[in-house]
């Protein structure tokens, strides 16, 4: 008989290693070498933005004081100052991590909380729930393109419903071309005027996003975590239909601007056209992400589904949804604490980050534990097959 267990549902391809894989098995590069390089390259990346941002001090990303709750306790140039204290010695740690054979994941996990704590809450507020809104938002006429077209060539009983909405959307731009230039050209113009404030959101989030998967990956491997994960994934379902109502408030009262009855966006009669098209635009990203969230317990969250064109019917790669969801959910949950401490319980309300935030970890974690094949606390005994 071997030495070690062999779980009985052994980790799809791509699934990464279990602590019962085989000695002797090919193994892919573990995933806490590649989040190593993640946290390295974006704790640089971010200590160099803040070095820039503090040898000119009237560039302040953080002025706005809604923008973040590391502003509103530790303002102007101390905060950047601090950020970069934190990023740099994140560098040198993931560094010394890449050089160490033996990883030293006792080590791993204070660290990963300093950054968390820094980039995830600090770092973040307001601001970086607009700039991912409006960037989710412009990425819906992508998609729905590429989907059209897809569906178009996959599915010829739904051509002539893709061919009339298609035909009703141009019809909608070309008659609202003027309403549709203005607000393309705000959103554009906003971007290029706050370009330091999007990088100070955006690298950060990276940052805080690399080392919280560095932590759970070495809390992993230490065998910590696979007891929570078991629970995780048998409840995955509830916690995803949680995560998926998160955006609904926010969803609905942006559709509220198409409407006499605009909310929180004063009196309608002085709500003009590219504002209402913003409404829907940002509508339609909230209900992107509802669609996405629900991928994570529908059967085309793992097999790619007819329509997807070559790769259809192929296996999603857990990554493809772990790690978009996974940097979503860091970001709720570090902006959840400053909009109810700025802004109030009215904006938290139609926008949760408090619930939608740890709801979606908890989803994304269950699908994870869902794709790795875990579903019992403690390792399976050993399969017929694997005995002599």
């Amino acid at each position: 008989m071997t030495s070690t267990s062999v779980p009985r549902e052994v980790p799809r391809r791509g699934a990464g290693t279990d602590h019962g894989t085989a000695p002797g098995t090919p193994e892919a590069p573990p995933p806490d070498r590649r989040l190593a390089v993640a946290a390295l390259v974006t704790s640089a990346a971010t200590a160099a933005l803040l070095g820039f941002l503090a040898a000119r001090p009237g560039v302040d990303p953080f002025r706005e004081d809604g923008n973040s709750l590391g502003h509103a306790l530790l303002p102007g140039l101390p905060l950047t100052w601090l950020l970069l204290a934190v990023a740099l010695f994140g560098a040198a740690t993931a560094a010394v991590v890449l050089a160490t054979r033996q990883q030293p994941q006792r080590a791993v996990v204070p660290v990963a909380v300093v950054e968390v704590l820094a980039f995830g809450l600090l770092a973040q507020g307001s601001g970086t729930l607009s700039v991912a809104g409006y960037l989710v938002a412009l990425s819906v006429p992508v998609l729905a393109v590429w989907a059209g077209v897809q569906v178009f060539r996959t599915h010829p009983a739904w051509r002539v419903p893709v061919v009339l909405s298609a035909a009703a959307a141009v019809v909608g731009v070309i008659v609202a071309g003027d309403a549709f230039s203005t607000w393309l050209g705000g959103v554009a113009a906003g971007f290029a005027r706050e370009r330091w404030g999007l990088l100070s959101v955006l690298l950060p989030l990276a940052t805080a996003s690399a080392w919280a998967g560095l932590a759970l990956v070495a809390a992993w491997r230490r065998g910590s975590l696979r007891r929570a994960t078991a629970w995780v994934t048998r409840h995955r379902t509830l916690f995803t239909v949680v995560a998926a109502l998160g955006p609904l408030p926010y969803a609905l009262v942006r559709l509220t601007w198409l409407t006499p009855w605009p909310a929180f966006a004063g009196p309608a009669e002085e709500l003009t056209l590219p504002v209402r098209i913003q409404g829907l635009s940002l509508s339609s990203g909230a209900w992107l992400g509802i669609v996405l969230t629900l991928g994570l317990i529908l059967p085309w969250g793992e097999r790619l589904p007819r329509w997807f064109g070559r790769r259809a019917g192929r296996p999603v790669p857990p990554a493809a949804a772990i790690v978009p969801g996974g940097i979503v959910a860091v970001m709720l949950c570090g902006a959840a604490v400053p909009m109810i401490v700025m802004m109030g319980w009215t904006a938290a309300l139609y926008f949760p980050a408090w619930f939608w935030g740890p709801a979606l970890a908890l989803a994304v974690w269950g699908y994870a534990g869902h794709r790795y094949g875990v579903s019992s606390p403690e390792p399976s005994p050993p399969a017929p097959a694997a005995r002599r």
